[in-house]
């Protein structure tokens, strides 16, 4: 199983059920690529690797080769650009992305903002959304959890349109709004944040900016410069996401 994404040209080796199994989970994944494969990785799964190490093996070799700044955030689209999310792990950002997608944004990625250092464009990861079963039923999955499961990945079509690479024309889309999200108890809320702080979040959750510090910090700077800044509070992903959709159709 070989493909190209995020300039990096990956090829999957295993048992014929692990890569029939994969083909169908990252089918979103194998489409067109933003710019030429300018490294090679080989994956070679054991005969134990499950769809999420899988995905998660090829998450980490992609983000650490890829010549794109990646940056650890959920990234969506609508007429007007892309919006990212950044954030740590337990921030809630696949359901953000989903819900999101569910709202009527094109998913990009539940993972990884990728940018190209030079024109700023964003590149397509359409992973596969690995969500734990309490979750389900929020994002309108009517699936059932097997004894002891902890999680399932869903293809993003599930929730919406997906937005690829290869769809898009020269100009790919930029960042036009940069989103730092705070789980809270409250109602949904959104207010205008600050460049510094945007800036802060970006660097610090950067996968792979010790590749070349100084460009990936000109380009986080360049991306926040061009970028509305909001700050945003929330219990619920559902609530935010249509709180998102209706402030930004205000923005128009």
């Amino acid at each position: 199983m070989s493909f190209s994404l995020l300039g990096v040209h990956v090829t999957i080796t295993g048992r014929a059920d692990q890569l029939d199994r994969l083909a169908g989970n990252f089918a979103d994944l194998v489409g067109g690529d933003l710019v030429p494969p300018t490294a090679q990785v080989e994956i070679e799964l054991s005969d134990t690797d499950e769809a999420s190490q899988a995905l998660s093996e090829l998450t980490r070799a992609l983000v650490q080769n890829s010549p794109l700044l990646c940056i650890h955030a959920a990234v969506v689209a609508h007429p007007r650009g892309v919006v990212t999310i950044p954030g740590h792990s337990g921030l809630g950002k696949t359901t953000l992305a989903g819900a999101l997608t569910l709202a009527g944004f094109s998913y990009l990625s539940d993972e990884a903002l990728a940018l190209d250092r030079h024109s700023l464009a964003v590149a397509a990861f359409p992973r596969p959304l690995s969500l734990a079963p309490d979750v389900w039923p929020l994002l309108g999955l009517a699936a059932t959890p097997a004894p002891g499961e902890i999680e399932r990945q869903f293809a993003p079509r599930l929730f919406g349109s997906v937005a690829e690479s290869r769809d898009w024309p020269m100009a790919a889309p930029r960042v036009t709004d940069v989103l730092l999200a705070r789980r809270t108890g409250g109602a949904a809320a959104i207010v205008a944040g600050e460049q510094s702080v945007a800036v802060t979040a970006l660097l610090s959750m950067s996968f792979n900016h010790y590749r070349d510090p100084s460009s990936s910090l000109q380009t986080v700077l360049d991306v926040v410069r061009s970028a509305r800044i909001w700050r945003a509070t929330y219990s619920d992903a559902l609530e935010l996401a249509r709180l998102v959709r209706e402030h930004f159709s205000q923005l128009a």
